[in-house]
């Protein structure tokens, strides 16, 4: 639900046609849920950073930088999945994948 509001956020500043397209699909071994925008992407100055702990792009509106933090730590830690992001040719995407039958450990 995060990553979905902040593509909200983001979309919200734009003037084109907005979209959000959620896909799922899975294989023998993973589950995947991709999200994606045309919201015009992640500037590849910070892409690299989004996930790191109060890192914010909203310091006007308050955002304490902890959403895409806490998303990347339930899913990796959790879940043990995977978070990542992408910028594609129109906004960004984001690629959850779960596995279905989790190592015992």
């Amino acid at each position: 639900m995060n990553i979905i509001k902040n593509a909200i956020d983001v979309l919200k500043t734009k003037e084109q046609s907005r979209k959000i397209h959620v896909r799922a699909y899975e294989d023998e071994n993973s589950a995947y849920i991709l999200i994606e925008d045309n919201g015009g992407g992640i500037d590849e100055a910070i892409i690299a950073r989004i996930f790191e702990p109060y890192f914010s792009t909203k310091k006007e509106k308050n955002g304490m930088g902890l959403g895409l933090y806490m998303s990347q730590l339930i899913i990796n830690e959790h879940c043990k999945g995977e978070l990542r992001v992408q910028n594609t040719t129109t906004g960004a995407r984001f690629s959850i994948v779960l596995p279905i039958h989790p190592p015992i450990r």
